[in-house]
Protein backbone atom coordinates (compact mmCIF):
# COMPACT_ATOMS: atom_id res chain seq x y z
CA UNK A 1 0.00 0.00 0.00
CA UNK A 2 1.46 3.56 -1.31
CA UNK A 3 0.98 6.51 0.10
CA UNK A 4 -1.38 7.89 -2.97
CA UNK A 5 -3.48 4.53 -2.06
CA UNK A 6 -3.69 6.09 1.84
CA UNK A 7 -4.27 9.81 0.37
CA UNK A 8 -7.47 8.00 -2.28
CA UNK A 9 -8.74 6.62 1.23
CA UNK A 10 -8.55 9.55 3.26
CA UNK A 11 -10.51 11.37 0.22
CA UNK A 12 -12.92 8.77 0.26
CA UNK A 13 -14.05 9.15 3.67
CA UNK A 14 -13.71 12.68 3.67
CA UNK A 15 -16.20 12.89 0.23
CA UNK A 16 -19.06 14.47 2.54
CA UNK A 17 -17.08 17.48 2.92
CA UNK A 18 -16.02 17.62 -0.60
CA UNK A 19 -19.62 18.08 -1.87
CA UNK A 20 -20.51 20.33 0.67
CA UNK A 21 -17.52 22.53 -0.53
CA UNK A 22 -18.54 22.56 -4.14
CA UNK A 23 -22.18 23.10 -3.77
CA UNK A 24 -20.73 26.34 -1.42
CA UNK A 25 -18.67 27.09 -4.52
CA UNK A 26 -21.53 26.81 -6.81
CA UNK A 27 -23.74 29.52 -4.76
CA UNK A 28 -20.71 31.65 -4.54
CA UNK A 29 -20.35 31.67 -8.35
CA UNK A 30 -23.43 32.66 -8.75
CA UNK A 31 -23.33 35.42 -6.28
CA UNK A 32 -20.44 36.76 -7.04
CA UNK A 33 -21.75 37.17 -10.58
CA UNK A 34 -25.48 39.32 -9.79
CA UNK A 35 -22.78 41.10 -7.04
CA UNK A 36 -20.58 43.18 -9.68
CA UNK A 37 -21.16 45.64 -11.70
CA UNK A 38 -23.07 45.20 -15.19
CA UNK A 39 -22.81 48.82 -16.02
CA UNK A 40 -20.77 50.35 -18.79
CA UNK A 41 -17.24 51.99 -17.62
CA UNK A 42 -13.94 53.39 -19.30
CA UNK A 43 -10.76 51.85 -19.97
CA UNK A 44 -7.51 52.72 -20.93
CA UNK A 45 -6.24 51.41 -24.11
CA UNK A 46 -3.98 52.23 -27.09
CA UNK A 47 -6.80 54.21 -28.88
CA UNK A 48 -7.60 56.29 -25.45
CA UNK A 49 -9.81 55.96 -23.27
CA UNK A 50 -12.61 53.55 -24.25
CA UNK A 51 -16.38 53.19 -22.89
CA UNK A 52 -17.46 49.23 -22.46
CA UNK A 53 -20.21 48.05 -21.65
CA UNK A 54 -20.59 44.61 -19.59
CA UNK A 55 -21.62 41.83 -22.49
CA UNK A 56 -24.52 39.92 -20.55
CA UNK A 57 -24.39 37.22 -23.83
CA UNK A 58 -20.88 36.38 -22.69
CA UNK A 59 -20.70 36.81 -19.24
CA UNK A 60 -24.01 34.64 -18.49
CA UNK A 61 -22.52 31.55 -20.56
CA UNK A 62 -19.22 31.52 -18.66
CA UNK A 63 -21.34 32.07 -15.46
CA UNK A 64 -23.47 28.63 -16.70
CA UNK A 65 -20.65 27.00 -18.16
CA UNK A 66 -18.73 27.36 -14.87
CA UNK A 67 -21.52 26.53 -13.01
CA UNK A 68 -21.93 22.67 -14.77
CA UNK A 69 -18.65 21.71 -14.52
CA UNK A 70 -18.70 22.41 -10.56
CA UNK A 71 -22.22 20.79 -10.92
CA UNK A 72 -20.51 17.74 -12.65
CA UNK A 73 -17.93 17.41 -9.85
CA UNK A 74 -20.83 17.42 -7.16
CA UNK A 75 -22.59 14.61 -9.03
CA UNK A 76 -19.25 12.22 -9.64
CA UNK A 77 -18.76 12.51 -5.96
CA UNK A 78 -22.46 11.92 -4.81
CA UNK A 79 -21.91 8.57 -7.20
CA UNK A 80 -18.61 8.02 -5.23
CA UNK A 81 -19.85 8.72 -1.73
CA UNK A 82 -23.29 6.41 -2.47
CA UNK A 83 -20.66 3.50 -3.98
CA UNK A 84 -18.64 3.56 -1.07
CA UNK A 85 -21.03 4.17 1.62
CA UNK A 86 -22.83 1.06 0.24
CA UNK A 87 -19.46 -1.01 0.14
CA UNK A 88 -18.52 0.25 3.66
CA UNK A 89 -22.08 -1.10 5.09
CA UNK A 90 -21.18 -4.41 3.60
CA UNK A 91 -17.98 -4.54 5.59
CA UNK A 92 -17.88 -6.55 9.46
CA UNK A 93 -18.63 -4.02 12.05
CA UNK A 94 -15.49 -4.47 13.47
CA UNK A 95 -13.02 -3.67 10.03
CA UNK A 96 -15.40 -0.31 9.55
CA UNK A 97 -14.48 0.67 13.38
CA UNK A 98 -11.03 0.48 12.31
CA UNK A 99 -11.17 1.84 8.89
CA UNK A 100 -13.03 4.79 10.07
CA UNK A 101 -11.05 5.45 13.16
CA UNK A 102 -7.75 5.56 11.03
CA UNK A 103 -9.52 7.69 8.58
CA UNK A 104 -11.95 10.35 9.79
CA UNK A 105 -10.07 10.04 13.71
CA UNK A 106 -7.17 11.13 14.63
CA UNK A 107 -5.73 8.46 16.13
CA UNK A 108 -3.36 5.64 13.70
CA UNK A 109 -5.33 2.55 14.70
CA UNK A 110 -4.36 -0.76 13.13
CA UNK A 111 -5.54 -1.97 9.91
CA UNK A 112 -4.61 -4.89 8.59
CA UNK A 113 -3.20 -5.07 4.44
CA UNK A 114 -5.74 -7.45 3.16
CA UNK A 115 -8.40 -4.83 4.53
CA UNK A 116 -6.34 -1.77 2.90
CA UNK A 117 -6.30 -3.85 -0.74
CA UNK A 118 -9.85 -4.80 -0.56
CA UNK A 119 -10.49 -0.69 0.13
CA UNK A 120 -8.61 0.43 -2.45
CA UNK A 121 -9.87 -2.38 -4.88
CA UNK A 122 -13.35 -1.00 -4.23
CA UNK A 123 -12.15 2.08 -5.00
CA UNK A 124 -10.33 1.27 -8.19
CA UNK A 125 -14.16 -0.23 -8.90
CA UNK A 126 -15.51 3.19 -8.62
CA UNK A 127 -13.83 5.18 -10.57
CA UNK A 128 -13.88 2.80 -13.33
CA UNK A 129 -17.76 3.06 -13.58
CA UNK A 130 -17.30 7.14 -13.03
CA UNK A 131 -15.11 6.76 -16.06
CA UNK A 132 -17.44 4.51 -18.05
CA UNK A 133 -20.21 7.06 -16.95
CA UNK A 134 -18.56 9.83 -18.40
CA UNK A 135 -17.48 8.13 -21.79
CA UNK A 136 -13.84 8.09 -20.42
CA UNK A 137 -10.93 5.67 -21.34
CA UNK A 138 -10.42 4.27 -17.68
CA UNK A 139 -7.18 3.31 -16.32
CA UNK A 140 -5.40 0.19 -17.75
CA UNK A 141 -5.77 -2.54 -14.90
CA UNK A 142 -2.41 -3.59 -13.20
CA UNK A 143 -1.76 -7.79 -13.67
CA UNK A 144 0.12 -10.01 -12.07
CA UNK A 145 1.65 -13.10 -12.84
CA UNK A 146 1.25 -16.19 -10.33
CA UNK A 147 3.58 -18.03 -11.98
CA UNK A 148 1.43 -20.64 -13.27
CA UNK A 149 1.64 -20.59 -16.86
CA UNK A 150 -2.09 -21.96 -17.57
CA UNK A 151 -3.55 -19.41 -15.11
CA UNK A 152 -1.11 -16.55 -16.67
CA UNK A 153 -2.24 -17.25 -20.25
CA UNK A 154 -5.57 -17.31 -19.51
CA UNK A 155 -4.92 -13.65 -17.33
CA UNK A 156 -3.32 -11.99 -20.17
CA UNK A 157 -6.38 -13.74 -22.90
CA UNK A 158 -8.49 -12.01 -21.03
CA UNK A 159 -6.78 -8.78 -20.53
CA UNK A 160 -6.29 -8.75 -24.18
CA UNK A 161 -9.79 -10.01 -25.02
CA UNK A 162 -9.05 -12.97 -27.03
Amino acid sequence: MDVMDELVIKEYFNLGRTIERLKNRRDSLHREFYQQSMTTHLEYTDLGIVSRGFRPDREVIKLYYCMALVERRIDRNIFRNKHFNTYLDSLPADELKRLKSRYTGLKRGYVSMDLLQKVATEIQEIETAICFREQLEPEPEQVTLSGDVLNDVATMAEVFAL
